[in-house]
């Protein structure tokens, strides 16, 4: 009997250390997202404030990005800083100006012109379904995301991070 439940609690212990099917499936993207050159950050992410809401929620999130250029809006000091510095979400928030349904701003609203807005609302649409924001900085363009996905949604994915990169954003 003590050997038994010796052997079950070591069997107990190997399973419970094994990854699951969904962290399987999130290494698998994080290799394919290297192997691409994007950058995968883990950190605290705060949302924008949402319709009944007093404060805003902070979570635990996860980016894939790509870095900008390192001359891109450098000119023109802080006021061109915060020109190029803007955070979307997938969210019923408040401010809602200029983005497609069931988008809204987090910060940065103003920054971009109608004719890049017009951009970002076609890019939006290329999007995997489990994106929930995006955000531009002079350093670097993220898109945050759940990893619920198969190579070609990382494909996409990829796809408008090199165009925001690349784009006048």
């Amino acid at each position: 009997m003590i050997v038994i439940l010796v052997c079950l609690s070591l069997i107990g212990s190997v399973a419970w250390v094994m990854p699951s099917p969904l962290q399987r499936a999130q290494a698998k993207i994080r290799q394919l997202a290297m192997v691409k050159g994007l950058q995968i950050r883990v950190g605290k992410l705060q949302g924008p404030r949402e319709q009944g809401e007093i404060a805003p929620e902070s979570y635990l999130a996860t980016s894939y990005g790509l870095a900008r250029r390192s001359n891109h809006n450098r000119e023109g000091g802080i006021s061109a800083i915060k020109k190029a510095t803007w955070e979307i979400f997938k969210a019923g928030g408040l401010n809602t100006q200029g983005l497609p349904q069931g988008w809204c701003w987090n910060r940065g609203e103003g920054a971009l012109k109608p004719e890049q807005l017009n951009r970002l609302a076609e890019l939006i649409k290329h999007l995997p379904s489990d994106v929930y924001a995006l955000g531009v900085t002079p350093i670097s363009v993220q898109a945050y995301w759940y990893e619920r996905a198969t190579p070609e949604q990382l494909d996409d994915l990829e796809k408008v991070l090199k165009e925001l990169v690349s784009g006048n954003f």
